[in-house]
């Protein structure tokens, strides 16, 4: 019988490790958990499950109900509670985890870069600083920029909101990683961007917007990452397969 395993995913780590699942190790039965938060997740191997697990015993059950040999946290780097989450329901359970962290990036030199703890203080600083912002934070935090006015905001989403966002003056530009160098710096130029706001999230998939915005001469406002798990921690594919195989 195939051992199971769950991959905790909705990032471009987890589909590049479901993938190399299915051609390094058919034996293992690969389940990859995405909160749902696009509408149209990639296509991956493995059995996808799509929506919450209602909290850590909830994630907790699932692991005992399926026999979840391993449970690997590919999420987001800011999927701070969806992590939390992972390390309480595998301490429950006894499952051995692993964190799968993108690479952070290295950033240019001599550009403007200022780091933020949050979203709040990311908003205040535009508010102070900015005329045209770029801001690429996804859906969930934008609350934080409500109260910006005469800025204009330029939000990136992966979809096209059902309804507006409520923000003083904005225009959204709807896009899906991953973006190339050309096209981020013919953006920022077009609409004359003074400033981009990111998480720190690294990662190859949107590493142009940050060499694009020191091309055009933008200030980068980036939110720091909520601080790493205690566990067992990888950053490539190649060490995530090793662990495997020492664990399953």
């Amino acid at each position: 019988m195939s051992a199971s395993i769950l991959i905790l995913g909705g990032t471009m780590e987890a589909a590049q490790l479901a993938h190399a699942l299915a051609a390094q190790r058919p034996d293992l039965d690969v389940t990859i958990a995405l909160a749902g938060v696009t509408r149209a997740p990639s296509d991956m191997p493995g059995h996808v499950r799509i929506g919450s697990f209602g909290g850590a015993q909830g994630l907790a059950d699932f692991i005992q109900r399926r026999g979840m040999k391993a449970v690997i946290d590919a999420t987001h780097p800011f999927a701070a509670t969806m992590t939390q989450n992972a390390v309480e329901a595998c301490a429950i359970t006894s499952t051995p985890r692993l964190r799968l962290d993108r690479p952070s990036w290295t950033l240019p030199q001599d550009a403007d870069i200022v780091f933020v703890p949050d979203a709040d203080e990311a908003a205040r600083l535009v508010a102070r600083t900015s005329e045209r912002a770029f801001v690429t934070i996804g859906r969930k935090q934008l609350a934080a920029f409500d109260q910006v006015r005469d800025v204009k905001l330029f939000v990136r989403l992966i979809d096209q909101p059902d309804a507006p966002l409520g923000l003083d003056d904005c225009t959204v530009i709807v896009g899906r990683p991953p973006f190339d160098l050309a096209s981020e710096e013919a953006l920022m130029r077009a609409h004359q961007i003074d400033t981009l706001v990111s998480k720190a999230s690294g990662g190859d998939s949107t590493r142009a917007k940050i060499d694009a915005a020191a091309k055009v001469g933008a200030r980068i406002v980036l939110i720091r990452r909520p601080p790493p798990p205690d566990g067992d921690r990888v950053s490539s594919i190649e060490d995530a397969l090793g662990w495997l195989y020492v664990h399953v």
